[in-house]
């Protein structure tokens, strides 16, 4: 493990028991009743959103059991002899230690269906044979290849925390490490962390270590996922072409075929039959314009493309729609593409950093301005063996 000159907040505070645990009481109370049935069932899947207290829940759960944590991730889940080796005897005996043992899969959703065949077979197997809880943590657990696993196990539902509980959280801890940041502030950080409590921790850390303009522009980030949603439900739900609809994408920070890509993708979970086909006419001639746009340079041609994405494919329906729709990333290869060419040297970066700390890279590419700050120590840089490419990119002084 690196050593920090200063531990994350989130985990530093990190709540220790059930009544740490900050606005999931119904999910407290599910797993208090999990504990006194076992082993009617063996395993607890805790799931929701990233952020909002799985593992913190995890380890309240192991404190008030006075117990050890044998902790596994879905890297450990491919490989069998290790399983075989190590988890399968140590999930049936006592620690030496503790009065009681929990055995707790960290972000389970990682086993991919394809390369991971036999990983969920061998959790399948924990679950059966061990003699002690075991806790499992995922954001999406309603996967088809999770069925038998859903089957087995107890489903704890974690929601999205409300901001002023977030709030709470980061005045309390503000007030632990002596740090002032004005209350303002504090609830600009809790609202767009939008329910993931590490998120806005980890904001409150980076502020007081960091220049605020990079921390606002890190926040913004996550506001560009909301502000593409707005857009796309203004677009489908509205008949009329009102005067909003002619700048409805000016608010998005996206690139232009980023926002092509989202347009498409959702366009048929809300029109059928003749209007799908309209939609689709209105996508294709601005895919046109798209084209001329990029052959020719005539960029006069854009104001064509942004009306037939909004108000073009808006105007195909006769009447306001209602009712709430789940909006989905794209999922094209271009999209694909296009964030993997972007982030190549970051995700370098946060795989080297996970395998150290022990973290799935996924945790460590969300809090990318916190792990930045850490590896500005060229200790730290030199022990996760950083090529003088990705030392480059650390340096940049926008690099998140």
């Amino acid at each position: 493990m690196l050593n920090h000159e200063k531990m994350p907040w989130c985990e530093k505070h990190r709540a220790g028991c059930f009544a740490d645990v900050q606005g999931q009481d119904f999910a407290v109370d599910k797993v208090k009743l999990f504990l006194r049935n076992f082993p009617k069932k063996k395993a607890v899947i805790l799931h929701g959103p990233a952020g909002t207290g799985k593992t913190s829940l995890a380890y309240a759960i192991a404190f008030e059991m006075d117990a050890e944590i044998l902790e596994l991730n879905a890297s450990d889940l491919r490989n069998k002899q290790k399983i075989a080796e190590i988890i399968g005897p140590a999930s049936q005996q006592r620690s030496l230690f503790r009065k009681n043992k929990i055995i707790l899969v960290d972000e389970v959703d990682g086993i991919s269906a394809y390369k991971d065949r036999g990983g969920l077979g061998e959790l399948l197997v924990i679950i059966e044979k061990s003699f002690f809880p075991v806790i499992i943590t995922a954001n999406d657990i309603w996967q088809q290849k999770f069925g038998l696993l859903r089957q087995k196990s107890e489903l704890v539902q974690l929601k999205e925390v409300d901001y002023k509980i977030i709030l709470t959280i980061l005045r309390n801890i503000c007030n632990k490490e002596k740090c002032f940041v004005s209350s303002d502030v504090l609830t600009s950080i809790a609202i767009k962390a939008r329910g993931d409590i590490r998120a806005a921790i980890n904001d409150l850390q980076v502020l007081s270590q960091v220049s605020s303009p990079e921390l606002v522009n890190e926040i913004k980030e996550r506001d560009k996922e909301q502000s593409i949603f707005n857009s796309l439900q203004h677009i489908f739900k509205n008949a009329h072409l009102d005067g909003k609809m002619s700048g409805i994408f000016d608010e998005v920070n996206m690139p232009i075929d980023e926002i092509f890509l989202w347009v498409e993708e959702n366009i048929p979970l809300e029109y059928k039959g003749s209007e799908l086909a309209m939609a689709f006419d209105a996508l294709s001639m601005a895919d046109v314009f798209r084209g001329r746009i990029y052959r020719q340079q005539h960029w006069r041609f854009m104001v064509y493309e942004y009306s037939l994405l909004s108000g073009g494919i808006a105007g195909v329906k006769k009447y306001n729609r209602i009712g709430f729709t789940k909006y989905r990333k794209p999922t094209r290869i271009l999209k694909i593409w296009l964030q993997n060419q972007r982030a190549k040297k970051k995700k370098t970066i946060c795989q080297k950093y996970a395998r150290h700390c022990h973290i799935s890279t996924k945790t460590a590419m969300k809090d990318f301005l916190l792990v930045k700050h850490i590896l500005k120590n060229p200790a730290v840089r030199k022990e996760l063996k950083l090529n003088n490419e990705e030392n480059d990119y650390l340096d940049k002084p926008m690099a998140v």
